[in-house]
């Protein structure tokens, strides 16, 4: 896995709580940043470079996405990524000696199986796509030994890349065991927080660093004086924080730094505003929240927009006038958009994926005869 956007390190950190949960003291995970630990200059520093580059170079990295989701442009840069990562890859599998590999990432995929083989190792190899329809060719090497994807349109994505069928299990996208339904209610999620208990709550979310419009979104919802409370979950960004609390506000306002407690503001929740990150997208799910999308990364989310629309869970709206007029419709009394999209919501969600996933990674590695030792 890597800190480099798409939802990679959640998707590992749930997994590997999951094989804790299902089989307590059998396996032994190490989570593994493939970039930081195997990668020569300069792809060891793609982590600190995602953010600011998909910030401010959007289009390039959509226009990067596009050129290079086809096998053609993938056998001209394989040469340059195994010159980069090839060595370490051997280097990191051969001093961890892994009975299993999972990778959440999809420029380990068919390196990583390489590098395992290169060394001698029969240990399977899994992969567990983070893309939630489109997913990108580099997900997909028909020589690994399965790849489990989130959604019958990844599957079939996973196909036209040549992944044949027995090797592909549509499981669901992984969320952390804390989003899965814990019996709680909306107003006691409410009471938890501190919260007014009737008005409809909108959370407004940009990611652990608080990055996006989020400023620009609250003061077009303010300006409409919606029925409404608003949480703003801020993350890591301080002076979008100060700027936030220094607003006077028309409508109820709550603003928060970083959370490591976000199911519990899902749950008190109607509805959530976020960019189409796959984990956001999936674990606001996995909470039954319709899915108002500010934004996505061209060419990376853009699949994850079409999985929203088509699957009826949420819309896109870029522009914050137009999600607050669009909030503003969907509040007109009687209109039971939200009531659909909330249906929509739990119907699609699969809050145990990962759950799903430890079982079918434990039961795969019995069969082929591995032990306790895994990778990610």
């Amino acid at each position: 896995m890597s800190d480099t956007g798409g939802g990679h390190r959640s998707a590992a950190e749930a997994i590997a709580a999951a094989l804790a949960h299902e089989f307590p003291a059998q396996y032994a995970v190490t989570l593994v940043d493939v970039f930081k630990r195997a990668a020569r200059f300069p792809l060891n520093y793609a982590p600190e470079a995602y953010l600011p580059f998909t910030t401010y170079f959007e289009s390039l990295w959509g226009l990067g996405f596009r050129i290079s989701n086809h096998r053609a442009i993938t056998r001209l840069v394989a040469p340059y990524l195994r010159v980069s990562l090839a060595r370490g890859l051997r280097a990191l599998l051969r001093d961890a000696q892994p009975d299993l590999i999972v990778s959440t990432h999809p420029i380990f995929v068919e390196l990583g199986r390489r590098a395992l083989r290169a060394i001698g190792s029969r240990a399977p190899f899994v992969t567990v796509v983070t893309d939630l329809f489109d997913a990108h060719c580099f997900w997909f090497d028909p020589e690994v030994d399965l790849c489990i994807v989130p959604t019958d349109g990844a599957r079939n994505v996973a196909r036209q890349f040549g992944m044949p069928d027995q090797k592909l299990r549509v499981v669901g996208q992984p969320v952390s065991l804390k989003f899965v339904d814990n019996g709680i209610s909306q107003r006691a999620a409410r009471a938890k927080l501190e919260l007014a208990a009737d008005p409809t709550t909108i959370l407004l979310v940009g990611g652990g660093e608080g990055m996006g419009p989020l400023y620009a979104i609250a003061r077009a919802l303010d300006r409409e004086r919606l029925p409404i409370q608003l949480v703003i979950i801020a993350g890591r960004n301080k002076p979008l924080q100060e700027k936030l609390r220094a607003t006077i506000w028309n409508i109820p306002v709550r603003v928060e730094g970083f959370v490591t407690n976000m199911p519990d503001w899902m749950h008190a929740s109607d509805l959530i505003i976020t960019k189409a990150g796959p984990g956001t997208i999936c674990e606001a799910l996995a909470c039954g929240l319709p899915i108002l999308l500010s934004g996505f990364l061209p060419g990376q989310e853009t699949g994850n927009v079409t999985f929203v629309e088509q699957s009826g869970v949420g819309v896109l709206r870029k522009n914050p006038d137009a999600i607050a007029r669009t909030l503003r419709e969907w509040l007109t009394p009687g209109n039971a958009t939200l009531a659909r999209l909330a249906m929509c919501a739990r119907e699609h969600a699969r809050p145990r994926a990962a759950r799903d996933i430890a079982r079918i990674l434990d039961g795969f590695s019995k069969r082929c005869g591995s032990e306790t030792n895994v990778i990610e």
